[in-house]
């Protein structure tokens, strides 16, 4: 996180102000074009109904979240379930739950640690762990 000389921490919002006038580079999704967003943002939806995902992300408050989530119905407890979804919610990449966020560049995604929906912005991901397993 950057300092002012005074020792004042920046909002993240500032933070990223800073970064696009010093022209340093942000995460893969801030850097990518129009399409690849849309690549990027399918890639994780499908890892996200495949299995759990752990994701680093920078909260609104400025401060990093770990956050094992998941949208694999499967997973969720059934009470959990947006309406009308069902389990075989998300047959299509492009198809987004009745909860789900308007803005694109966000998405909402079930927690496994709180037991929750939750939702984070792609712009704001700093790292995604994954674990393959082959069988």
């Amino acid at each position: 996180m950057d300092e002012m000389m005074d020792g004042t921490k920046l909002s993240w919002e500032m933070s990223e102000t800073v970064r696009l006038l010093k022209g340093a580079p942000g995460n893969l999704y801030q850097e990518s074009n129009d399409q690849d967003r849309i690549i990027f943002r399918d890639w994780i939806r499908s890892l996200l109904q495949k299995q759990a995902v752990t994701v680093t992300f920078v909260k609104a408050d400025g401060t990093l979240r770990d956050m094992k989530c998941t949208l694999n119905f499967d997973s969720i407890p059934l009470d959990r379930h947006p309406k009308g979804t069902g389990a075989l919610a998300f047959p299509d990449v492009n198809a987004t739950p009745s909860h789900a966020s308007p803005d694109v560049h966000s998405i909402r995604v079930f927690d496994l640690d709180k037991g929750e929906w939750r939702s984070f912005k792609f712009e704001r991901l700093k790292k995604i762990t994954v674990i393959l397993g082959f069988e």
